[in-house]
């Protein structure tokens, strides 16, 4: 049985225990199968742990090790501690602990470890390995799955807040909801009892087939960029060093949004992403293309990966009046991706101007600038590439004939805003021999031109300088 049957084999299985919406079925096995580290969030008696611990038995318990979170869970308790014997005698020997070493690493209610776990936690989602008596240890390839229940922070003291950087590391969280009556109406002792009887799936070698066939998963040059535009977009602000709005605290962002274009797309955008969400966005859409049978991502794989991505990664101006956070971030991908249709003419101006400069296509490019307001640094990286086109004829116009500079001055109309051209005009002459075939290139250059040349030939000279225009011409039709 290939992966891929296999991983349709386990979301049958999943749909008969874990009763709710197909979209939270995928988004846990799109992250398992993409090794998305994931999250998932959610109320008491929500199902998050339960679907996590039906996945789980359907994996060999070889490669599975699992830990629920009580805020006394250190370092020691979860992931490495010392052996005492050799300690007593002087050795720093490390007993390192299943969850170490295992290919797939469950942790429930994580906001219940404690800070020293969550430390080991973090870099373990980080490196791929803990750290422990100046010893590491870890596997390459491994999948972090948990569960969280941040609603409780305010209930009950025995919680930690878990800090930004390691929601950072979770590639996807999700938001699991209680399920709808339509499903709890189906939950009884019968799905306990289905719950036990799921059979194994997964081997440690089927986990690494799978992850490295969702990992060879096609991203095109397009879907790549749409990726990155959408991080950009999310992370952008005009008035911040480098457009980089994650340089200004939420407050800053706000003020700041509140004196500008509230139409820009930026403006919905309280807390901007890393970077990292881009890789994170990439991965986790594999692992959406693979799940519908797909080699190649798509746009609609984007879409679905972009709540779980984004639902820790960025704060909201409106977060506060958002009941469904969901739907409000489904409608940001839509309204992303339209942006981003939208403004293909755009970049494809971009490469035109590359190509060819042509003042009326610059134009153009402004008022794009001035709807789009990230464009602002497309144009300045064009702007950008025309500086780094000027350098370079510079060098080679510092040793070069007359006749070579007003080659260059040619490219420098043609590639060059005129402000920039202007640099390389030249007032030497170009010299030429006068002769009956340079004659008849000067007639077709002008008229008169040639009735003078052809006149100080007869009158036996033997060469000619072409000043201004006429060299421009002479040179260009060589």
């Amino acid at each position: 049985m290939s992966v891929s049957e296999k991983l349709a084999k386990t979301k049958s299985f999943m749909q008969t225990v874990f009763l709710h919406d197909e979209y939270y079925v995928d988004a846990i096995l799109a992250s398992f199968a993409s090794r998305s580290n994931l999250c998932l969030l959610g109320f008491r008696g929500s199902g998050k742990t339960h679907a996590m611990e039906c996945l789980c038995k359907m994996i060999d318990k070889a490669c599975v090790a699992t830990q629920q979170g009580y805020l006394s869970a250190e370092l020691e308790d979860v992931f490495a501690r010392p052996d005492i014997p050799s300690l007593m005698r002087g050795e720093e020997k490390v007993v390192w602990k299943d969850m170490v070493m295992a290919r797939v690493k469950a942790f429930d209610e994580i906001q219940r470890l404690g800070v020293g776990a969550l430390s080991a936690m973090f870099r373990l989602m980080t490196s791929g390995t803990v750290m422990y008596f100046d010893q590491e240890a870890g596997v390459k390839e491994f999948w972090v799955v948990a569960t969280a229940n941040p609603t409780e922070l305010t209930e009950d003291s025995l919680n930690v807040r878990l800090p930004e950087p390691l929601w950072d590391r979770f590639d996807a969280v999700c938001w699991v909801p209680i399920a709808p009556l339509k499903y709890q109406i189906k939950i009884n002792g019968r799905v306990e009892k289905a719950k036990e009887a799921l059979p194994v799936i997964w081997k440690e070698q089927d986990l690494l087939t799978l992850w490295k066939e969702v990992s060879e998963v096609e991203v095109d040059e397009r879907i790549e960029y749409v990726i990155t535009l959408i991080n950009r977009i999310l992370g952008f602000c005009r008035k911040a060093q480098n457009y980089d709005a994650s340089s200004l605290t939420e407050q800053q962002k706000r003020e700041l949004c509140s004196q500008c274009n509230t139409s820009y797309v930026c403006a919905q955008i309280a807390r901007p992403p890393s970077v990292r969400a881009k890789l994170a966005l990439t991965k986790l859409a594999k692992g959406f293309a693979f799940l519908r049978g797909a080699k190649k991502v798509d746009l609609v794989d984007i879409e679905k990966a972009f709540p779980l991505v984004y639902w820790k990664r960025i704060a909201l101006m409106d977060e506060s009046q958002t009941a469904n956070r969901l739907e409000r971030l489904r409608a940001l991908a839509k309204e992303l991706m339209t942006e981003i249709r939208e403004v293909k003419k755009a970049m494809d101006l971009v490469e035109d101007l590359k190509g060819k400069f042509d003042i009326n296509k610059y134009r153009e490019l402004e008022k794009w600038v001035n709807s789009k307001i990230w464009l602002t640094e497309v144009k300045e990286d064009l702007d950008a590439y025309f500086d780094s086109i000027r350098q370079q004829l510079r060098m080679k116009a510092k040793e070069a004939d007359v006749k070579t500079r007003y080659k260059i001055y040619i490219l420098a109309k043609l590639k060059l805003p005129p402000e920039m051209a202007k640099e390389f005009e030249l007032c030497e002459g170009v010299e030429i021999e006068l002769t009956n075939e340079n004659l008849a290139k000067l007639a077709t250059i002008d008229a008169e031109l040639f009735k003078e040349a052809k006149q100080a030939m007869e009158k036996g000279f033997t060469k000619y300088v072409l000043q201004g225009e006429y060299a421009y011409k002479w040179v260009l039709r060589e």
